[in-house]
């Protein structure tokens, strides 16, 4: 019975940490959306500034800022809807409530233990006793409707893999010191992954901008000339008539 008692002891203290992890997990999550929709929501209006006063209808910047616009106010719209949706703030502290009265619990039944062996003769649990922690236990963790993630048991897991509740009488832990670090690192990026993902989209977006021909007036092309229509030949002159000489007569003279 003692060691159904150790069992029950050591899956409430897995058990509440690893709700403890996925609690600080989506808290950070929620910090890092908050601040992306400020950030995100502060670069639309800079991006409206910088094409009124910086670029012209000539430029390739023009259209090129009106996209980067378009796509911020889609990631903006994404990511709001997605955390209006899982709550995040509200599933972390169910957890955390939750992981609080299962960490109780597991003093609960570590004093009891340690009564048992401070007795004299020490005290074996009946079965009854086992019977009602173990209730006690199940009904504490269906009280929350929320579970962790396998990756918040296997973080909790990497940082106690030298703990003689994991090692089990073995030398060395099932987990050596790089499958700890890839484990530390999972359970970093998997709150913030596609947030994260967001970022670097828009970073790649806004690479173009910095280049010079961007913000080079693009030059209208040249319409071609017509062509000259032939100058129609010239009507030969026609030829002068002759001045016709006539001799007037005389006045007749006065005698």
């Amino acid at each position: 019975m003692i060691d159904a008692l150790k069992t029950l002891q050591k899956d409430a203290w897995r058990t509440s940490s690893a709700r403890y992890n996925a609690a600080r997990r989506l808290r950070r999550r929620e910090i890092f959306a908050t601040v992306s929709l400020a950030f995100m929501s502060a670069l639309t209006v800079a991006m409206a500034y910088l094409q009124k006063v910086y670029a012209t209808s000539a430029m390739p910047a023009d259209n090129y800022l009106s996209t980067i616009s378009a796509a911020l106010g889609v990631f903006l719209l994404t990511v709001s809807l997605v955390e209006w949706g899982t709550r995040t703030g509200a599933v972390a502290e169910a957890l955390h409530g939750n992981a609080e009265k299962l960490n109780g619990f597991w003093r609960r039944v570590a004093l009891s233990l340690a009564a048992s062996a401070s007795s004299t003769p020490p005290a074996i649990p009946t079965l009854q006793d086992v019977e009602k922690f173990q209730l006690e236990y199940d009904t504490l963790k269906a009280d929350c409707p929320h579970n962790h993630l396998p990756i918040d048991d296997l973080f909790f897991r990497a940082g106690h893999r030298f703990s003689p509740e994991f090692l089990n009488g073995r030398p060395a832990p099932l987990m050596n010191a790089f499958e700890s670090g890839i484990v530390w690192c999972r359970w970093q990026i998997s709150s913030i992954w596609y947030i994260a993902g967001i970022w670097l989209l828009l970073a790649a977006l806004l690479v173009p901008l910095f280049g010079e021909t961007m913000w080079t007036a693009r030059t209208a092309p040249t319409a071609p000339t017509a062509p000259t229509a032939p100058t129609a030949p010239t009507a030969p002159t026609a030829p002068t008539a002759p001045t016709a000489l006539i001799d007037s007569p005389s006045a007749p003279q006065g005698k």
